[in-house]
């Protein structure tokens, strides 16, 4: 398939928001588990966590997927450290997506002048830990035990890492 991949608009803020929540609803994003409003994507994507770079990837005028590095802190002792987010619409996953999507973020990173890119994940999504690793390089940096508790239920979340070569 051939897919656009291009920056993130405040226009795509309503379909990404629902990729998103769609991913909250399902456990996969380490954000949380309660939907976000548009409004509340717009804050983390270009306000209270201004991204440094946003992609969304469209099929025949549809977003089906979306990527963005945010700032990790809003600190300068951490400015080249940033986190990686990315999620594809269920009924477009493992058809190249993530891939273009990840490709083209990943990428941007030395030109953003940044050292370290990193993800968080479910420890139990072993699909995911080998995306990141096989198609975006990063390695597991650390485990974070019990972390996330969702439905009476804790899950481990392993922090994922890529430094980045200038």
């Amino acid at each position: 398939m051939s897919y656009q991949v291009r920056r993130l608009r405040t226009g795509d803020l309503p379909s990404v928001t629902e990729i998103y929540n769609a991913a909250c609803h399902a456990r996969e994003s380490t954000q949380g588990t309660r939907p976000w409003s548009v409004k509340e994507m717009q804050e983390f994507l270009f306000e209270s966590h201004p991204s440094f770079e946003s992609f969304t990837c469209v099929d025949k005028g549809a977003v089906v997927g979306w990527t963005a590095l945010t700032r990790y802190r809003v600190r300068e002792d951490v400015k080249h450290t940033a986190e990686m987010s990315l999620y594809v619409q269920e009924s477009f996953r493992r058809k190249g997506v993530g891939s273009v999507l990840a490709y083209t973020l990943l990428n941007r990173a030395s030109l953003l002048n940044l050292h370290c890119i990193f993800a968080m994940l479910f420890k139990d999504m072993p699909d995911s830990i080998s995306f990141a690793e096989r198609k975006c390089g990063f390695s597991v940096a650390g485990c974070l035990p019990e972390i996330f508790s969702c439905s009476g239920k804790h899950y481990d979340l392993l922090v994922l890492e890529r430094l980045i070569v200038p």
